[in-house]
């Protein structure tokens, strides 16, 4: 236990430096939480190999704490849409009362993360007491009023499965077979880009800073240099929008 959290203290500061990048690059951050060995870091490593990204797989174990960090890797779509994805420590219950408060800094990164995914191990009969754990957990760290998704994995075992009632939206997956990897990677741009907003700015040579902004913050589809100023065709967000829409050219 004393390793663990002689390890735990120094990945909370590699974390901060990692979260600093993140916030000003306005990346969108998706969080896997769930009870241990419900299948997080094997759905992780599903989404990255449907984006060819297999090289970036994080440890798949089944035991407890094999992810002591949260394990993040960007994600970027077909779309063009990036998103940060993180795997954080299983949930587990009666944690020995000395790694409590260690392992909740773990989950730190769930208070900053723009949409958690709730993963279960649908295959696990009393997968109603590993949801209920995984939410004391989360509302004990302020991380229940995050939006949220219910990710019902290893389908593949309970093709018969019926899913406890919740409030939430559920998706049912099996990371192992791919099985509804497409309708979870709609879900996650459904909720993550819903406010996206489409836009063409002509924006003055006069304003480069905001040029500069525009191609490091917004999916830029075209950009062309005319003679009144650098032309955007440009997928941004309503708060961005706002702030330049007296550039619009529509």
């Amino acid at each position: 236990m004393e390793d663990i959290k002689s390890e735990l203290s120094q990945l909370v500061k590699t974390r901060s430096v990692q979260r600093s990048k993140r916030e000003k690059s306005g990346i969108p951050v998706v969080a896997l939480v769930g009870y241990t060995n419900s299948g997080k870091s094997a759905l992780m490593n599903r989404l990255l190999s449907v984006v060819d990204k297999s090289e970036k797989a994080v440890t798949e174990k089944d035991m407890l704490f094999a992810t002591l960090d949260t394990q993040q890797r960007s994600v970027k779509l077909d779309t063009n849409h990036e998103f940060i994805l993180i795997d954080t420590v299983g949930f587990v219950s009666k944690l020995p009362h000395s790694l409590v408060e260690a392992f909740k800094a773990t989950l730190e990164e769930v208070l900053y993360a723009d949409l958690l995914l709730h993963v279960v191990d649908a295959s696990y009969e009393e997968n109603d007491f590993h949801i209920a754990v995984t939410n004391k957990v989360l509302g004990e760290i302020g991380a229940d009023v995050k939006e949220k998704v219910m990710v019902f994995n290893k389908i593949d075992l309970v093709p018969d499965f019926q899913a406890p009632v919740t409030n939430l939206e559920n998706l049912f997956v099996s990371a192992k077979e791919n099985i509804n990897i497409d309708q979870l990677i709609d879900k996650i741009k459904e909720k993550i880009f819903a406010d996206k907003v489409c836009a063409k700015l002509m924006i003055p040579y006069t304003r480069g800073d905001l040029s500069s902004y525009l191609c490091e913050k917004a999916l830029v589809k075209s950009m062309e240099y005319l003679e009144e100023g650098t032309f955007f065709d440009v997928e941004l967000n309503q708060e961005d929008y706002q702030r330049l829409k007296e550039y619009d050219t529509i």
